[in-house]
């Protein structure tokens, strides 16, 4: 892979997760102004909304440590690919609701 491949590769990936942070966001927050309706939901089980997003990230790190592991995952419908690009947008979401 030469750099600009892999620059690439890096801008595309930032900018479908983008875009599909937003349309997430629409569906998980029911649409409402709190962008962090969904995380917050944690706080009503005794969890900071970061502590529970945090586990969301676990989840998706075992399943990459799984198929690392392994070489093949058994819910067909989830790639590795799809874990990773989770992660990057929970990365984010923390970023800013650490910094709310």
């Amino acid at each position: 892979m030469t750099r600009e491949e892999f620059f690439c590769i890096i801008g595309d990936t930032f900018e479908e997760r983008k875009d599909i942070l937003v349309t997430k966001n629409r569906d998980y927050t029911a649409d409402n102004h709190n962008p962090f309706a969904n995380f917050e939901l944690a706080e009503s089980f005794g969890v900071c909304a970061e502590l529970g997003l945090l586990v969301r990230v676990t989840d998706k790190l075992k399943r990459i440590q799984t198929y690392v592991t392994t070489g093949s995952l058994a819910v067909q419908n989830e790639s590795v690919d799809d874990s990773i690009k989770d992660i990057i947008n929970y990365m984010a979401i923390l970023r800013a609701l650490i910094y709310n």
